[in-house]
């Protein structure tokens, strides 16, 4: 029947109602994410309009980014916590300071200073999207060996991977994290694709926005781009995202 045809956008299907987000680079001026603390207000007080109740900052920690240390992040998290407070900002999610790790050869000096986790044990990770890094399936071994739970965010996004390789690492142990933009194309039709092909199998356990700035993502969340069984797999993933808080 027609009804059942009908796709709805992210707002529209109240998803983020009361949503846990895991993965957003809102801690301004650290990364590639948001610049300046009057954008990053803009932008947590938007998401807070539109549902989202709590919310991990999760700025990149790699080479790129030299300074992005756990003591480093720990200090301009807490800054960035006190002058909201200072300014009495209302109407924001609920936040928590994550990281998003790079594996890659400066990963190990970070495990030295201590990862920011999420419940704990929960590390979330990433690889090039165009090529894997050597001995990655190692260090993600090596991480699960120590008692650590590694989330892989979005992996519909790594070109090199195929389908044997996802369900290798599902198998292993490595949890999956869908942007749940992929859906709409944000990143392109091959992620779209793959983000499709990985959520109907049942291979992600959480998802986020991966949220960088509102103007990119603003007009992604509009996009009319949700079946109705889709919803339902979605509203698992976030379900799943609150044991992570």
């Amino acid at each position: 029947m027609r009804f059942l045809s009908i796709k709805k956008s992210f707002i529209r299907s109240r998803l983020l109602m009361d949503m846990t987000d895991i993965h957003s680079h809102i801690l301004y001026d650290v990364d590639d994410g948001i610049k300046n603390y009057k954008d990053a207000v803009v932008a947590l007080q938007w998401l807070r309009s539109n549902g989202v109740a709590r919310l991990f900052l999760t700025p990149h920690v790699m080479s790129d980014f030299p300074k992005n240390t756990t003591r480093y992040l720990s200090e301009a998290f807490g800054l960035f916590v006190k002058r909201l407070n200072d300014d009495e900002i209302k109407d924001i999610p609920a936040l928590k300071l994550g990281a998003e790790y790079m594996l890659e050869p400066a990963f190990e000096k970070h495990k030295q200073g201590g990862f920011l986790t999420f419940a704990d044990r929960h590390i979330l990770v990433e690889t090039s999207y165009m090529m894997p890094p050597i001995g990655y399936i190692s260090i993600l071994e090596q991480l699960m060996e120590e008692g650590y739970s590694p989330i892989l965010a979005h992996p519909e996004r790594y070109t090199y991977m195929v389908m044997d390789d996802y369900h290798s690492l599902r198998t292993e142990g490595v949890l999956f994290q869908l942007n749940f933009l992929s859906l709409t194309g944000a990143y392109g039709r091959y992620a779209k694709e793959k983000a499709l092909w990985l959520l109907e199998n049942g291979l992600y356990k959480f998802t986020g926005s991966d949220f960088h700035n509102l103007d990119r993502h603003k007009s992604d969340f509009l996009v009319k781009s949700l079946k109705k069984k889709q919803i339902a797999t979605l509203q698992c993933l976030i379900d799943n995202n609150k044991e992570l808080w």
